[in-house]
Formats: structure tokens, C-alpha cells, sequence
């Protein structure tokens, strides 16, 4: 949840209409939708009523320690990672999060692909394990997204984008 804090923090009306390259046809704007509606029909799914303006804190409080919490982590994982490129950020995931992602998808085999969410690309390991990984999930992370949006930085007065999720990491660096 942190990490996608992280990469939506600050964020202006003019990026949301910002197209997200790991979602073809998909805008920042549409991602968010689509994670805030998830997490909303999963706590009516579960007859928790949102108590909160922020739907994430109400989520976390009730389900984060349920089972559907994984698929959730792994929503919330790539859609991070999909809006900060989007965004221009970098968009670093540690080693926990690259363990994450690989156990997920082999655990899922080829059910991961079945209803066509995830598409698999095919890329050779000299890209590095994190594109490797990413790849498994349709993203491309050998090629930088850039945009005319530069992330918040410290010198604006928001906090560095720093995730202390303890599944991800984030970073505001460059390493594309």
C-alpha cells in the first residue's frame, strides 16, 4: 500500500490523463480508478462499511491480514509500479518485492494468463532480474517512460518517495 501511496503522491490533474504504456489504452486516472473500485467491492464483498474518507486505511485496517490481501499486494505492486512510469518516476523494486512477484506468478502458473490480464513477454536475462520478473506480468521495464511530470521532490516540500511497505521498496532515483 505504501508503494502505491508513493507513486500517486502529489499528483496533478494534468497527469492523470497521462497514458500508462503497461496498460494499453489505460490513463493514470483509469489505473486509479480501477484500484480504488477493486478495493471498494472487495470491502462491500466482506460487509465492511467504509468509515473513512480514505478507502486504503479502511482497507488495510480490515482485510489486510486476510487471504485476498495477496492478490490485493500484487494489484497494488504493479499499478504502482504502472503509474510511477507513467508519471516519469523511477520505479525501483527491492529484492522482497522481486521475491514477491516471482512467487506469485509461479504459484498462479499458467492461470496467471487464463482470463488475458497479464500477457507474458518474452525478454532474455541480460535485461537484469527485475525486468525479467516484470515481464512475467506484461510490463516492460527495459525502456524508461518519460513524461513532462517530474515527481514532487523534496525541494517542493513533499516528502522523498520512500516506501516502507514491508513487501515493497520505492525510490526516487533514476536507474534506467
Amino acid at each position: 500500500m505504501e508503494l502505491f501511496r508513493a507513486a500517486t503522491a502529489g499528483i496533478g490533474v494534468a497527469e492523470l490523463d497521462l497514458p500508462v504504456p503497461s496498460c494499453p489504452g489505460w490513463t493514470v486516472s483509469d489505473v486509479l480508478t480501477h484500484v480504488a473500485d477493486n478495493h471498494a467491492a472487495v470491502l462491500a464483498h466482506s460487509g465492511i462499511e467504509q468509515t473513512s474518507a480514505d478507502l486504503f486505511e479502511v482497507y488495510d485496517e480490515h482485510l489486510s491480514r486476510r487471504p485476498r490481501a495477496l492478490v490485493d499486494a500484487l494489484d497494488l505492486t504493479l499499478h504502482a509500479w504502472d503509474v510511477a512510469r507513467a508519471r516519469g518516476m523511477s520505479a525501483d523494486l527491492d529484492d522482497v518485492t522481486l521475491d514477491f512477484l516471482t512467487a506469485f506468478a509461479v504459484d498462479a502458473g499458467e492461470q496467471l494468463y487464463v482470463d488475458g490480464e497479464f500477457e507474458m513477454l518474452l525478454i532474455g536475462p541480460e535485461h537484469g532480474r527485475r525486468a525479467s520478473v516484470l515481464a512475467l506480468y506484461g510490463r516492460d521495464a527495459r525502456t524508461a517512460q518519460r513524461t513532462p511530470h517530474p515527481a514532487p521532490g523534496p525541494e517542493s516540500g513533499s516528502e522523498s518517495v520512500r516506501s516502507v511497505d514491508p513487501v515493497t521498496s520505492f525510490n526516487a532515483h533514476e536507474d534506467d
